[in-house]
């Protein structure tokens, strides 16, 4: 039976999660449901074991994974270009979440960053647009949820965390723009 392009790719996403939870791998089917950790996810159970033992083969040919036993085995581990893959799906999902309600407070993201690290200064401002920052101007980038760990995460990722600053204020210069901007979010 062949797989099409986006059940591989479905498979293949199931055990990123997987490696992403444990950074280690150990299929045993033995136990298929113990993958249903994956919030949303289907489990290894309800995907047959040659697609499964597939996809694992794909992604050890790539070079992310490594067999940790015999070719019967069902150990993996991750890589070195496999935690970098890992670590790249991870920053390219991250979202702020969204609280219960606003605290008033807004989070700024502030950076100075050189021109040497022009590649890393871009994509930053990339990722900031793409989790809902706005911005003030090119390196002043706002928004009104808590989200420090999610902005570390970034920063450490392109390596500029010594030329970024995580700021809460309570009020700015064009702070009505901003309440404007996000007004849907905030309740305003």
């Amino acid at each position: 039976m062949k797989m099409n392009k986006e059940r591989k790719q479905e498979v293949i996403s199931v055990i990123w999660k997987v490696l992403e939870a444990v950074g280690m791998l150990t299929v045993a089917f033995m136990a298929p449901n113990v993958v249903q950790l994956l919030r949303g996810r289907r489990s290894f159970g309800e995907y047959p074991r040659r697609q499964v033992r597939t996809a694992l083969r794909r992604l050890e040919k790539r070079g992310c994974i490594r067999s940790l036993g015999e070719k019967s085995a069902w150990k993996f581990e991750l890589t070195k270009e496999g935690r970098d893959q890992l670590e790249k799906k991870m920053i390219e999902e991250i979202l702020i979440p969204k609280p219960v309600k606003w605290d008033g407070k807004w989070r700024m993201v502030v950076f100075d960053i050189p021109e040497q690290y022009r590649r890393a200064r871009n994509s930053l401002r990339g990722k900031l647009e793409h989790i809902g920052f706005q911005y003030l101007n090119l390196s002043v980038w706002v928004h009104p949820f808590e989200c420090r760990s999610e902005i570390n995460a970034i920063v450490e990722y392109y390596g500029v965390g010594k030329y970024v600053r995580y700021v809460i204020v309570d009020s700015f210069d064009g702070m009505d723009i901003m309440e404007h901007k996000f007004g849907n979010l905030l309740g305003v």
